[in-house]
C-alpha cells in the first residue's frame, strides 16, 4: 500500500512540476468536448428542444398555480392540461419539484414559452457562470479551463440542454461559500437556502456546517427555510399538500426506476439495506465536516455534497454538476494525492457517464468522502487569505 502511495506521489509531483501546460492542455480539453455536445445536440436534440426540455413542467406548474389556484400545484390533470396547452407533440409529465421553483418560473410566464425557455437557459449558463467565476481555483489561463471544463463534461452540458435547476443550486452553494470566506455568515445562509430549488442535490450541507462551527449560516438557512416552507404551506394548504404527497409517493413505484438509475437505490434497491447505507453516508459525511470544523468552509461543504448525492434515493446524471462544485472545494483546501487522482478519475467518468452508468461513480464518491475524513494529520495546512487571493 505505501509503495501504491508513493508511486501515486510521484506521479502527482509530475504533474505538478509541468503546471504551466496542463492549464492549456485543460482549455483544450474543455473546449473539445463543448464543440462535441453542441455536435451532438445538433443531430439529435435541438429539433425537439422545447418539447423536450424539462422547463416545461415548472413553466405547466406556474400556469397551475395562476389558473386554478396554488392548491392544485400538484393536480396531475391541472398539470397535464397545462402542459399540452403549451402545443403539439408536449409530453405531459408529473410536476414533482418543491413549490419554490414553480414561483421561480411564475414570472417567465409573462412571455410565450419559447421565449421563456430562452430566458431559463440564458439563466442556467450565468448561474454556472456565476459559480466558476466565485469558486475555480487558478487564475489566468488555468481558470478558463476550469470553466471550458465545466460546461464542457456531459452531465453539466445536458442538464442546461434539459432545463434542469441543478446550476442555480450550484451557484447558490458557491454564493454562500464565498459569502463565509469575506466573514458574511448570515447572508450565506440566505443564499444557502435556494437549495429547496433541488434539495436532494445538497440538503446535507447545512447539518455539515453546523457540526464544523458555522452556526450563525446554519441558523440563517433555517430561518429562511422555514420561512419558505411556511409560505409553502400556506399556498398549498392541507388538499394541495395532500396531492404533493400522493405525487411523491408515486416515485417509489417501478414506473420511477429510472430516476434511481445514478443513486444509491439504483444498484441497492429500496428498502431496510438502502435506508441503513442512507445513515452510514450521514454519519461519515456529518463526521468529515467536524474532524474539520477548524480550518475553513472547503471540507464541510463537499462533505456536505458528495454526502447528499450518496444518500438520496433519487437522482438523474444531470446532477453531478455539484461533484464538479465538490471537486473545486477540496482543490482549494489544498487536495493530497489521493484525492487529486480521484477527482481526475471521476471526471473522466462523468463525460462517460451514460456509458459507465452508476457504480463506477459511486464508488468514486464513496472513495472521496471517505478521504474527506483525513484530520490535520494527515492534510497539507489550509489556505491563508493571502492565499485565497492569489488563486481567486
Amino acid at each position: 500500500m505505501c509503495a501504491v502511495g508513493l508511486l501515486l506521489c510521484s506521479v502527482v509531483d509530475y504533474f505538478r512540476a509541468r503546471r504551466r501546460l496542463w492549464p492549456a492542455v485543460g482549455l483544450l480539453v474543455g473546449l473539445i468536448l463543448i464543440a462535441w455536445d453542441l455536435w451532438a445536440a445538433a443531430g439529435t436534440y435541438i429539433s425537439q428542444y422545447a418539447v423536450r426540455n424539462d422547463f416545461r413542467l415548472a413553466y405547466g406548474a406556474a400556469l397551475v398555480g395562476i389558473r386554478n389556484g396554488y392548491s392544485h400545484l400538484y393536480d396531475l390533470e391541472a398539470q397535464r392540461s397545462a402542459i399540452e396547452s403549451l402545443g403539439a407533440g408536449f409530453n405531459p409529465q408529473p410536476f414533482i419539484s418543491p413549490p419554490p421553483l414553480a414561483w421561480l418560473a411564475t414570472p417567465l410566464v409573462l412571455l410565450p414559452f419559447s421565449i421563456a425557455l430562452v430566458v431559463w437557459t440564458v439563466l442556467l449558463l450565468v448561474a454556472l457562470v456565476w459559480t466558476w467565476y466565485l469558486l475555480a481555483p487558478g487564475g489566468g489561463l488555468a481558470k478558463f479551463a476550469h470553466l471550458a471544463l465545466l460546461i464542457g463534461v456531459f452531465p453539466v452540458a445536458f442538464g442546461v440542454m434539459v432545463g434542469q435547476p441543478g446550476a442555480l443550486v450550484a451557484a447558490a452553494v458557491a454564493t454562500a461559500w464565498w459569502l463565509m470566506r469575506r466573514d458574511h455568515p448570515v447572508w450565506a445562509g440566505l443564499a444557502l437556502s435556494l437549495i429547496v430549488l433541488k434539495p436532494q442535490m445538497a440538503f446535507l450541507i447545512p447539518l455539515c456546517l453546523l457540526v464544523s462551527g458555522h452556526a450563525r449560516t446554519f441558523g440563517a438557512w433555517l430561518a429562511a427555510s422555514l420561512i419558505i416552507g411556511l409560505i409553502a404551506l400556506a399556498l398549498l394548504g392541507p388538499d394541495g399538500v395532500a396531492r404533493y404527497r400522493d405525487v411523491l409517493a408515486q416515485t417509489q413505484t417501478p414506473a420511477w426506476d429510472s430516476t434511481r438509475r445514478y443513486s444509491i437505490s439504483g444498484p441497492i434497491g429500496l428498502g431496510p439495506l438502502l435506508n441503513v447505507t442512507q445513515v452510514l453516508v450521514v454519519a461519515i459525511a456529518v463526521f468529515a465536516a467536524w474532524r474539520h470544523r477548524r480550518e475553513g468552509p472547503e471540507i464541510p461543504i463537499a462533505a456536505g455534497i458528495v454526502g447528499s448525492l450518496l444518500a438520496t434515493p433519487y437522482l438523474g446524471f444531470q446532477d453531478f454538476v455539484m461533484l464538479v462544485v465538490a471537486g473545486w472545494l477540496v482543490v482549494r483546501a489544498r487536495a493530497n494525492a489521493w484525492q487529486v487522482a480521484l477527482l481526475v478519475v471521476g471526471y473522466i467518468l462523468l463525460q462517460f457517464v451514460i456509458v459507465v452508468l452508476a457504480l463506477p461513480i459511486l464508488i468514486a464518491e464513496a472513495l472521496l468522502l471517505l478521504t474527506l475524513l483525513a484530520g490535520h494529520s494527515l492534510r497539507p495546512a489550509t489556505q491563508t487569505s493571502s492565499d485565497l487571493g492569489r488563486m481567486h
